[in-house]
C-alpha cells in the first residue's frame, strides 16, 4: 500500500459523504461532486494498485509495458 492507495480511499470516503448529504439536503451540485469525488478517488487508488504492482513485479510490468507500447506503436503507424 502506498500514499496513492491511501490518498485515493480518503477520496472516496469524501465523495461518498458529500454525495449523501447532498441526497439528504436535496442539494444536486453537492451529489454531483460527490459523485466526482468518487472518480477521483478510485482513479488515485488504480494509480497505487499499479504502483505497487509495478514494485512487487518488475519483470513481468516491464514486459507488459513493453507489449502495450508495442501495441500502441503498432496502432499509431496504422492509423
Amino acid at each position: 500500500m502506498n500514499i496513492d492507495t491511501l490518498a485515493g480511499e480518503g477520496t472516496n470516503l469524501k465523495g461518498r459523504f458529500k454525495e449523501s448529504l447532498g441526497d439528504a439536503v436535496g442539494d444536486p451540485a453537492l451529489r454531483r461532486d460527490g459523485i466526482a469525488d468518487q472518480a477521483a478517488g478510485s482513479t488515485r487508488k488504480l494509480i497505487g494498485a499499479v504502483r505497487d504492482f509495478v514494485r512487487d513485479q518488475p519483470i513481468v510490468a516491464a514486459a507488459l509495458f513493453s507489449v502495450a507500447g508495442a501495441a500502441l506503436l503498432s496502432r499509431l503507424r496504422h492509423g
